[in-house]
């Protein structure tokens, strides 16, 4: 093996590494990203948020899509619970797939925090 494909291997390697982080990076804005539109969704409807989660969308078949799952525990103004679960993409809401008050035995799927 000469020295130039050494050098070749060794660079791919090192960039390999470096782009870890901007990975990362660009996950976590998207994430925040999405997170911000349904907040901005929340707001124009006059509902509080309580606390959010989010995952990654799926079609029927179980493909993941480009967009966003993200659940929403609101308060309107009634201080009445709701959920509200819309898909979210880069560029804003792009549906609304239940805006329902919210159901009591949903409490025990939501992550519980620690004391």
């Amino acid at each position: 093996m000469n020295s130039p494909a050494k050098f070749e291997i060794i660079f791919i390697i090192v960039v390999g590494i470096l782009a870890l982080p901007l990975m990362y990076a660009v996950h976590c804005c998207l994430d925040y990203c999405c997170l911000r539109h349904a907040r901005r969704f929340c707001r124009q409807n006059g509902l509080e948020i309580s606390r959010s989660r989010w995952q990654p969308a799926f079609d029927r078949t179980g493909v993941k899509t480009e967009f966003t799952l993200v659940e929403l525990d609101c308060l309107d103004g009634r201080k009445q619970r709701k959920l509200v679960r819309l898909i979210v993409w880069v560029f804003g809401v792009r549906k609304v797939l239940n805006d329902e008050s919210y159901p009591d035995s949903y409490d025990e799927q939501w992550p519980q925090k620690r004391a």
